[in-house]
C-alpha cells in the first residue's frame, strides 16, 4: 500500500529516465482497513498493471488475471500469452465475469476483509507470545504474515519438519531469497488456523524447548 506521495515519487523517478513501472496489484482490495488502494494506472504513460483473482478475490482455482497497459503493448503481450499458455476455458471466463460484476465484486472483497480482520488478531497474538522466536511487522493488506526467525534457523528445514511431523504447511523464506523468514497464510478457516498454530507450538516445544 503506497501513499499518494510515494506513488508520485516512484512515477517521477521512472519518468526521469524513461523507465517502465510494472505494478503488481494482486492484493488491491484486500486491505485490512480504509479504502481500496489507488491504482498507479493513468499516472504515467509507461505503466503496466497486473492483477488477478487469486489473492483479494480468493479464486485461485480460476487461474486467470489481467494486464492493463497501452494498447500496442497489450497486443504484444496477448501474442506472448498465446504462445506460452493454454487459453482459459469458457467456464473460467464466465465465472470470472460473474466475480467481477460490480455488486458481486464488492461482496467478495468485503468477505476477504472479514476473513483477514477475523483471523489476523489470533495470529498476531501467537507471534507476540513467541516473540523470542519470531520478529514480525504487521501486514496492511492480504492474508499472509512474513515472520523473521530470530534464532537463525533454516527456514526450509523448519518447513519440511512441520510438514512431515505436524501436517502443517508454511512457506520457507529460502524460496524467496530470505532464509531467515517464513511465510504464514491466515486467510482460511479460523478453526484450521488455530489447529495449525497449536501444532507449530508443539513442534517448537519438542524441537527446541520453546
Amino acid at each position: 500500500m503506497l501513499s499518494k506521495g510515494e506513488r508520485e515519487a516512484i512515477v517521477a523517478a521512472a519518468a526521469k529516465v524513461g523507465a517502465w513501472i510494472l505494478a503488481d496489484e494482486i492484493y488491491r482490495g484486500a486491505e485490512m482497513d480504509g479504502p481500496i488502494t489507488t491504482s498507479v494506472w493513468g499516472s504515467y504513460d509507461r505503466i503496466i498493471c497486473t492483477a488477478g483473482l487469486s489473492k483479494a478475490y480468493s479464486l485461485p482455482g480460476l487461474r486467470t488475471g489481467w494486464v492493463v497497459g497501452a494498447p500496442d503493448l497489450v497486443e504484444r503481450l496477448w501474442g506472448y500469452h498465446d504462445y506460452t499458455s493454454i487459453g482459459p476455458s469458457m467456464m473460467t471466463d464466465r465465472l470470472a465475469s460473474i466475480a467481477l460484476e460490480p455488486r458481486r465484486r464488492e461482496w467478495i472483497l468485503n468477505r476477504t476483509r472479514k476473513y483477514i480482520n477475523r483471523n489476523y488478531p489470533r495470529l498476531r497474538n501467537w507471534l507476540d507470545i513467541n516473540d523470542e522466536i519470531f520478529s514480525h511487522v504487521a501486514p496492511r493488506a492480504g492474508a499472509i504474515a512474513w515472520a523473521g526467525l530470530r534464532k537463525g534457523w533454516n527456514s526450509a528445514e523448519m518447513a519440511e519438519e512441520l510438514r512431515a511431523k505436524k501436517g502443517v504447511l508454511i512457506v520457507p523464506g529460502e524460496q524467496l531469497g530470505m532464509d531467515s523468514h517464513v511465510r504464514i497464510g491466515f486467510g482460511g478457516s479460523q478453526e484450521i488456523l488455530h489447529k495449525a498454530l497449536a501444532r507449530i507450538s508443539e513442534w517448537l516445544e519438542e524441537k527446541h524447548g520453546c
